[in-house]
């Protein structure tokens, strides 16, 4: 079966995470991404260490979540031999992606004025911290920046700390809509033969989660204050029990929202059916939580999690990584897969929770080496083995 971008090429110069990951999507739908590396070092994130840990090849194990189904090209961007190799690239190029710095692709002559003269139907998508103009367009875009700039850190945490959410939500979100972008262009382009400039940026797509939350701030008069509770609710607008709790194995359960009268007779806490409302009950949250953090504390994780579902209660148990990767719906789902690296071996990758009926996504190329693929996209685009060769080596000095 054929995959669904199978034939559109796609010219990446993105690093760190909201690009390529959006990039990797695209390539596991099948599109043929040439990622654009400097020589030496590679994609910046190759060296970003997690406590200090990097794979056995020396890759960041960041940068192998990200970077699959792509073949890597290392050059010298500030080089002539290097801008001539990345205009024969953009001639073919359905789509060009880049998350530098806005202005400076465009310094070096490879803006998306430089390329629609050599390609007018190319598709070129900027991903940045705040956009490509307007107040911000030179401040540095960071993940915890634009989660903290949007309102998102202090919708967590407790009443006297707020917290940023663990995961680079800011980046993933901002991938998504990347991808989303980029399909959308795609059709645009099928139907009109025409390219355009795309841009989609860490702040916007952050705030555009929060949509929920933003919508309710917006619309509802009096306007709600969303305060954060003393004892850690999971959010500032959901009341008692809605969170996590420890039980007497020392794990965790979450419990979603639960009607007062129903977790009375659940818990044996009569008195808590007193609370009739959702005003009631959200006032009276971090009460609440304590009555049923006893309860809870009194068994364990998988009693609380089989007595709660039974009544078709909203529970799951808060799992490690190890547990996660266990679960049956997990392994059901083929979420984690294992991919054979040219250095490492067999890696496990986090696939794309996408499932087409006809075309299936593929997991078939492992994180590519720095300029793996280098002398393989030169002798495509015409150059000979030997020309291939001293280009490469010009790039190196």
């Amino acid at each position: 079966m054929e995959q669904i971008l199978k034939g559109v090429k796609i010219l990446d110069f993105t690093q760190y995470k909201a690009g390529p990951m959006g990039t990797q999507i695209l390539g596991d739908m099948g599109a043929d991404i040439v990622k654009i590396e400097r020589c030496g070092g590679g994609d910046l994130e190759r060296s970003f260490s997690a406590f200090g840990m990097v794979t056995e090849g020396g890759d960041s194990p960041f940068f192998l979540a990200m970077n699959r189904n792509k073949k890597s090209l290392a050059l010298n961007l500030k080089t002539p031999e290097a801008k001539e190799v990345i205009y024969k690239l953009a001639d073919e190029a359905d789509v060009v992606v880049q998350n530098f710095r806005p202005g400076v692709l465009k310094k070096l002559g490879y803006g998306y004025e430089d390329f629609k003269k050599i390609n007018p139907s190319v598709i070129y998508c900027s991903n940045s911290g705040y956009g490509l103009d307007g107040p911000y367009v030179q401040r540095p875009g960071q993940d915890l920046l634009a989660q903290s700039m949007s309102g998102l850190v202090l919708m967590n945490g407790t009443e006297e700390n707020p917290v940023a959410v663990a995961t680079s939500v800011a980046d993933a979100a901002t991938a998504l809509y990347l991808c989303i972008a980029i399909l959308g262009a795609l059709y645009h382009k099928k139907n009109t033969g025409e390219g355009q400039e795309v841009d989609v940026d860490l702040l916007s797509s952050t705030i555009a989660i929060q949509q929920e939350e933003i919508s309710a701030y917006l619309n509802l008069k009096p306007r709600p204050e969303f305060k954060r509770s003393k004892t850690g609710l999971a959010a500032p607008w959901n009341g008692a029990p809605y969170g996590i709790y420890r039980t007497s194995d020392d794990k965790f359960i979450a419990l979603g929202v639960i009607p007062m009268e129903k977790l009375a007779k659940l818990i044996d806490e009569p008195d808590l059916a007193e609370y009739k409302t959702l005003e009631e009950s959200f006032a009276a949250r971090d009460e609440i939580r304590q009555v049923v953090e006893k309860h809870i504390r009194e068994n364990t994780q998988k009693y609380w999690v089989d007595y709660m579902l039974s009544f078709d209660v909203w529970c799951a148990p808060v799992n490690t990584y190890e547990e996660m990767l266990n679960d049956p719906q997990v392994v059901h789902n083929q979420n984690i897969r294992e991919i054979e690296h040219p250095e490492l071996g067999s890696i496990g990758i986090i696939t794309t929770p996408i499932r087409y009926a006809k075309t299936p996504l593929k997991y078939d190329m492992a994180p590519p080496l720095v300029g793996e693929h280098s002398e393989e996209i030169l002798k495509s685009l015409g150059y000979s083995k030997e020309e291939a060769a001293a280009v490469i080596s010009r790039q190196e000095k």
